[in-house]
């Protein structure tokens, strides 16, 4: 199995936008524009065959919630290798 390296960017990058699967609705697309709040957003990098993943879902959920009424976004993308973990 390889790795790839991460680089954090310098706080403050402003984020592209994108457009990706809604996993919460069928043929549904959710770009960066939709989710993103007026006082920032967090994006987080999640797997769904992930144990630790599963372990804090429901506290992800909640702190989204949460942060959502105060004008932070919160987006979990989901990084998984669709051939083996659909």
């Amino acid at each position: 199995m390889s790795q790839t390296p991460s680089n954090m960017l310098a706080l403050e990058t402003v984020a592209p936008d994108f457009h990706l699967k809604d996993t919460n609705s069928v043929d549904s697309v959710v770009s960066f524009l939709e989710v993103k709040g007026e006082k920032g957003t967090l994006v987080i990098f999640i797997c769904n065959h992930c144990r630790f993943t599963h372990h804090v879902i429901n506290e992800i959920v909640m702190i989204a919630n949460d942060y959502r009424v105060q004008g932070i976004g919160i987006v979990a993308i989901s990084s998984n290798d669709i051939v083996n973990y659909l």
